[in-house]
């Protein structure tokens, strides 16, 4: 169905620009008039070569879904109705015009008659699972502004965990590298001028430095083979990752290693049982809840344990049980969820 853009007033002579689907140009003049405006121009959506989805630059960053969300919230609980909300929130975003004419979209599906989840749901590359289920229960609920303040906490969280990471990093990255470095140095500059000097001894050197002058030797004369290797052992892990067994095992080994590893681990595992808990409260069903949390993880040896909790749930099994049954998954995690599964009577009695 064509996409056409229109701009009109309204009756406060306030000017609304917009898009709406339509199968003729008289049925979307048609629509924008019910809404109650006056048309100054309509024309058929024309989207430029340069205006793609997967351009550079139009990817949302988290902090703009913050900001997006946080403001949304503070909207409607001024008693701003949704779609005058998203409109307020098009006008004042003006950084990313992607994101843009993504909550522009999201105001001409309301207008359609959708709902805010299903607008929410039209833009799976911005928003995820967490976030549609997380609307679709404020809807029900009629806590619209919590949930959207919710998930606003949970991504401001979120952030700042991310930039505690990767401020954390930063330096045994530059020491790691330091390190290459000063020993490539040693290795192919320094070393190599006590070789005349050994040469002179006339006597046998000790094995260790017979090593190390091997190692000099071979590196001035074969370089270039270092950054083959690298190169070789990227495309490598970018084909391995390519096959779903190949990547569940890469990922298993990585939260298997010794510092990173544990990095890595308890950090995406905090961020999806915090996830899990936000969904829970707001009235979110488990199996639900689990699926949702389950696409939202890149580590795949996690997602499949997640997977296979939602599955043992299917068939009956308590949440803890299936914890439990999980290796993945800390001890603390199946003892806890057994404690909030029994009844608050029998822990308080």
């Amino acid at each position: 169905m064509p996409l056409f853009d229109y701009v009109g007033t309204n009756t406060y002579g306030k000017i609304k620009k917009g898009k709406i689907t339509a199968v003729t140009k008289q049925e979307a003049l048609l629509q924008v008039a019910n809404q109650g405006l006056t048309i100054q121009s309509i024309q058929e959506h024309n989207d430029s070569i340069w205006y793609k989805e997967l351009s550079f630059g139009s990817r949302v960053k988290l902090q703009e879904k913050v900001v997006f969300l946080r403001q949304f919230a503070t909207i409607i609980k001024a008693g701003v109705t949704v779609s005058d909300a998203l409109e307020i929130l098009t006008d004042q975003e003006e950084k990313n015009k992607y994101f843009k004419q993504t909550i522009m979209d999201m105001a001409t599906n309301l207008r359609e008659g959708q709902t805010l989840s299903q607008a929410f749901e039209n833009h799976p590359k911005i928003f995820s699972p967490m976030i549609i289920h997380m609307i679709r229960a404020g809807e029900g609920s009629g806590r619209l502004e919590e949930s959207l303040d919710h998930l606003a906490t949970y991504y401001e969280r979120q952030h700042k965990s991310r930039q505690k990471l990767s401020t954390a990093m930063v330096y045994p990255a530059f020491v790691f590298m330091m390190s290459i470095g000063v020993v490539l140095f040693l290795l192919t500059t320094i070393i190599p001028m006590f070789r005349t000097m050994f040469a002179g001894l006339n006597t046998q050197l000790p094995l260790i430095t017979r090593v190390i002058l091997t190692i000099s030797d071979w590196l001035r004369a074969y370089w270039y083979v270092i950054f083959l290797l690298a190169i070789a052992a990227v495309f490598m892990i970018t084909i391995l990752r390519r096959n779903k067994s190949s990547k569940l095992r890469l990922d298993y080994a990585i939260i298997k290693l010794p510092l990173l590893g544990i990095i890595v681990y308890k950090s995406e595992l905090s961020r999806l049982l915090w996830m899990l808990a936000l969904l829970l409260s707001s009235s979110v069903p488990v199996i639900d809840a689990l699926h949702s949390i389950e696409k939202i993880t890149s580590n795949l040896a996690i997602r499949q344990a997640i997977h296979k909790v939602a599955e043992a749930l299917d068939f009956g099994r308590p949440l803890s049980q299936a914890f439990r049954e999980e290796k993945i998954f800390p001890a603390m995690v199946h003892h806890m969820t057994a404690i909030g599964e029994k009844p608050v009577c029998s822990i308080k009695c």
